[in-house]
């Protein structure tokens, strides 16, 4: 399939890109099915139960460790999503692309606060229970940022420098270790590293967008 040539004036509508002003800064994206809004809205429904009805769904550390992890990373992953306003040629793979990374997003957050824990008892032992899913899912999130970054051009892949491929390594290395630990300790342990780890990395990488 070829490419298609978008003039900046008329950037892809589909996520709002549309939307740039004279400056080059992109409106924000819109409220289809890429926004932002529902995913996290599905994250912070989930913890409002857990507020309003503690015994009944069950609080649990290595729940909120990740349910925290995924907030984070959807935070930063939208923020770095206006760097496809910097995509002059779009082909319908790279369209299918975005809506696969996002619904996959959304993905782990429906499987993090599924509708009904009765056969389960509470997020903690849901979580231990349908562990290989979440982690085959974060997994496949780690890969495809790898596409999306790839998509940005080669100055993205500059700009995150050498700390980025050894972040796509640790993470992998994380999803491998919460496959395989059997014990609700050691995975509270992973969850919390790998919490504290997200916020860092980010908190050194990713507070600016600019130009390469």
């Amino acid at each position: 399939m070829g490419l298609v040539s978008v003039p900046a004036s008329r950037q892809p509508t589909f996520w709002g890109l549309g939307d740039a002003d004279r400056s080059g800064v992109p409106a924000y994206p819109r409220g289809d099915g890429h926004h932002p809004g529902p995913v996290i809205t599905t994250l912070l429904k989930g913890l409002a139960q857990i507020i309003e009805h503690p015994q009944r769904r069950g609080c649990s550390a290595l729940h909120l460790c990740w349910v925290a992890w995924t907030l984070v990373s959807l935070v930063t992953f939208w923020w770095w999503e206006f760097r496809l306003v910097q995509v002059h040629q779009w082909t319908f793979e790279i369209y299918l692309f975005v809506i696969t990374y996002g619904a996959t997003w959304f993905l782990l957050c429906a499987l993090l606060f599924p509708d009904d824990l009765r056969d389960f008892g509470s997020y903690g032992a849901y979580l231990m229970q349908r562990r290989r899913w979440i982690f085959s899912v974060i997994a496949t999130l780690t890969l495809l940022d790898l596409v999306d970054t790839a998509i940005k051009g080669q100055s993205r892949w500059r700009l995150l420098g050498e700390a980025y491929p050894l972040h796509t390594a640790l993470m992998l290395v994380v999803c491998v270790l919460g496959w395989n630990l059997r014990t609700a300790r050691a995975q509270v342990v992973l969850a919390g590293v790998a919490l504290a780890y997200q916020v860092g990395y980010f908190a050194a990488e990713y507070f600016t967008i600019g130009s390469d």
